[in-house]
């Protein structure tokens, strides 16, 4: 259970007003076949004021590294199936752009928190081409690039990027990612002739970083060629030397990856010399044509990778696929990995390298010990200069002490990372876990399950609903009864035990690495432990889930008692931490190799979670709404569902007044139609496309209730309390109390 990074839906936009916002309005929908010449930085700027006109380029131009507003942007032509990857083409650039081979140069792009970045936003149906980017700085959240942010249906050829630097930042939008030098992003498009020189950086959980293109479908790649970087975080994947991904592109027709250094942190995975992966398959039906790779080569690529990294090869990491695609997609072949042929493809000097973390633990306490030390004996001294201080400089003397005291605790925090997860799951003064189903499940807490529930399903189906959730995680069944349980009865739904086992009652986590474990019988026992690396559970087994088989391995962070600890001899932790997702997961038991078993062995269909015994309600109601959350059919609404949104449909506008001068100029609404389904539009462009749900759970009409907003982009969903009230003037006001802050908004007439 992961936490949502998503804010609700309707609130979010107040952080982050999308790219062209503004440009938007300016937009002229008439097409123009005369040739419009451009020689001028401002002339270059107008392109803006006619995205459908024909244009040729007749000098170097130099933007002197301004902030450059990219030339046409990205809204969707509508918000389900296929339309909702289709631009608007009355915000993309849709005419032509001819470079006759000029150079633009210093480009500067700082949008962090934009989406369709480059010299170009988006481009659709066009071809554009025969010039040069030179040395340009962008900055944004996703689909970024220094020469087209995303390609739709539209060729970009003979296009060169040289020296530019491309940093991705963590938003609500950069999951995806889609990054590339020539374009972030291509849909049904050709890439052809290009070349790029860039350093790339992306942050953690995002994905789709090449050195030519990022995340390219139905898109074919000729005669491209890189050179330069990629810098990833955790959690990433899709890197490539010429393209983070090629999935559905027929062909990768002479590319050449050659000096590339592709350094990615824990846990990533599909990482090619060419491209992180590709295909497609060899039913016709699907619609995804088999990739074919002719005459690629990849020479001195080297590829760092941190722990757990798969799917990494010389010229295709692997095959796409991953949990839920054949119900995504509706076709059974994609319930297989997409399928790529290699032809007279070469690679030389492709090199992986995969950090050690014994190796890296050993150096990191190495240099924590160090530290620390050095900064106690700063401590020390500075405790022997205050008492040798006379009277009046004692105060100052003591100042000193404290502050070399605090410098030893940072020292000692520069070592956390030698600890894996444990410090940040013990806290600055150790932190004491019950087992979080025990709390979750009593029944005075039932109604945080019905309320989050009924809104989803309706008011008749939450009690079953919930029953089911519930029942997943309460089996009292584990190990070899469960192993046994499962084989005599193949059929029946797969429940897990979450329970504490062998006795526990709390456990409580401790800064100094050790654990005073606390039994039902009342007795208590002190363990200390070891950090020993990162070790996978479930390696090489697989579940059967939505008539799928998928891989069930997950990493966990392993510690070893220093003692003969019996059942507590070896501790397993997820990154969960409360501060992330309220809750951790854990297992614990005597032995390494068995407790790395999900399926088999003494610790089967096991894995218990623990609960701050000092957390508020306000913690536990919305760990228990993310459970919930995570796990809801929002495929469709419920006839009762529906019902329950009847106030809700409607178009509503934000009152933006409690914010101050800075959104005076701001145009935020949403409108939810009869089907639930709701847009959020700022300043023309739209920001948002979600399902809305409500439930009434105080006095029927009484206006107060649980909303919650599933993103058809993001995949997720977020709660928030609301209230529907009249205000003095008769109108119908919507208030959300959303976790990032409050927002209130006014039903049109």
């Amino acid at each position: 259970m992961k936490k949502s990074h998503v804010m609700l839906m309707l609130a979010a936009m107040l952080a982050a007003v999308p790219v062209n916002a503004a440009m938007a309005g300016e937009t002229e929908s008439e097409e123009s076949a005369d040739v419009i010449e451009i020689a001028t930085v401002d002339e270059l700027k107008a392109v803006n004021n006619l995205l459908s006109g024909n244009y040729v380029l007749t000098a170097d131009i130099d933007l002197g590294g301004e902030e450059w507003a990219p030339l046409g942007s990205f809204v969707q032509a509508g918000t389900e199936g296929e339309e909702a990857e289709m631009p608007d083409l009355n915000y993309a650039f849709t005419g032509t752009f001819d470079g006759q081979g000029h150079t633009i140069s210093n480009l500067v792009i700082d949008q962090p928190e934009s989406w369709c970045v480059g010299l170009f936003g988006c481009i659709a149906n066009t071809e554009i081409g025969n010039f040069k980017v030179e040395n340009a700085v962008v900055d944004g959240t996703t689909m970024v690039s220094a020469a087209v942010g995303y390609t739709f249906c539209s060729t970009i050829s003979d296009v060169t990027v040289e020296d530019a630097v491309i940093t991705a930042h963590e938003s609500e939008l950069s999951g995806e990612g889609m990054y590339g030098a020539v374009a972030g992003a291509g849909m049904m498009s050709t890439l052809k002739n290009c070349s790029a020189s860039a350093d790339i950086n992306i942050p953690d959980n995002t994905a789709n970083a090449g050195l030519v293109g990022g995340g390219l479908e139905m898109t074919s790649v000729i005669g491209c060629s890189a050179t330069g970087s990629i810098t990833a975080g955790n959690n990433c994947y899709g890197l490539g030397g010429i393209s983070g991904c090629g999935f559905g592109s027929e062909e990768f027709t002479d590319c050449k990856a050659e000096n590339i250094e592709i350094k990615a942190g824990d846990n990533c995975f599909w990482i090619g010399g060419i491209t992180g992966y590709a295909g497609g398959f060899e039913d016709e039906a699907a619609g995804v044509p088999v990739t074919e790779l002719t005459g690629c080569s990849a020479s001195n690529v080297a590829v760092t990778t941190g722990a757990d990294a798969y799917g990494l090869d010389t010229i295709v990491g692997a095959g796409f696929f991953h949990e839920g695609l054949a119900e995504s997609y509706g076709m059974e072949a994609f319930a297989n990995p997409t399928v790529f042929v290699l032809e007279d493809c070469t690679d030389e000097n492709v090199t992986f390298e995969t950090a050690e973390a014994a190796a890296e633990t050993e150096a990191d306490e190495e240099t924590a010990e160090t530290a620390a030390e050095e900064a106690d004996a700063a401590a020390a001294e500075a405790r022997a200069e205050a008492a040798a201080e006379t009277e009046a400089d004692e105060e100052t003397a003591e100042a000193a002490a404290e502050e070399a005291e605090a410098d030893a605790a940072e020292a000692q925090t520069e070592g956390d990372s030698a600890y894996g997860v444990w410090p940040a799951i013990a806290g600055e003064n150790g932190t004491q876990y019950e087992n979080f189903f025990d709390v979750t499940l009593a029944e005075e807490n039932y109604n945080l399950w019905y309320d989050c529930t009924a809104a989803v399903v309706g008011e008749s189906a939450a009690a079953d609903t919930v029953a089911f959730m519930q029942g997943y995680i309460s089996s009292d069944l584990y190990g070899e009864d469960a192993i046994a349980y499962y084989s005599e009865n193949p059929d029946a739904p797969m429940v897990f035990d979450c329970f504490y086992i062998n006795g526990l009652k709390t456990i409580p986590f401790l800064p100094d690495l050790s654990a005073e474990v606390e039994m039902e019988d009342g007795s208590t026992q002190t363990y200390s432990y070891e950090y020993v690396g990162v070790y996978p559970v479930g390696s090489g087994e697989t579940m059967v889930y939505m008539g799928q088989e998928i891989n069930v391995e997950f990493p966990c962070d392993v510690y070893r008692s220093t003692e003969d600890a019996g059942e507590f001899s070896y501790l397993f932790l997820r990154d969960d931490t409360m501060e992330e997702t309220g809750h951790i997961e854990f297992r614990y038991g005597k032995d390494l190799e068995e407790l790395q078993g999900y399926f088999v062995g003494p610790y089967a269909y096991w894995l218990t979670a623990g609960f701050d015994v000092a957390a508020d309600e306000e913690t536990l109601k919305s760990t228990v709404e993310l459970f919930c959350l995570e796990n809801m059919d929002y495929s469709s609404h419920s006839e009762e569902a529906l019902g329950q949104i009847d106030e809700l449909i409607g178009t509503w506008n934000a009152d933006l007044s409690v914010f101050g001068e800075a959104y005076a100029d701001t145009e935020l609404y949403f409108t939810i139609d009869e089907q639930g389904h709701g847009v959020t539009m700022m300043n023309g462009e739209q920001t948002t496309d979600f399902e809305a749900y409500a439930y009434d759970n105080g006095e029927k009409g009484d206006g107060e209730g649980i909303y919650i907003a599933y993103s058809n982009l993001e995949y997720e969903a977020e709660a928030a309390p609301y209230t529907l009230k009249e205000n003095e003037n008769g109108e119908l006001v919507l208030t959300l109390y959303a976790a990032d802050g409050t927002i209130s908004y006014i039903k049109a007439a």
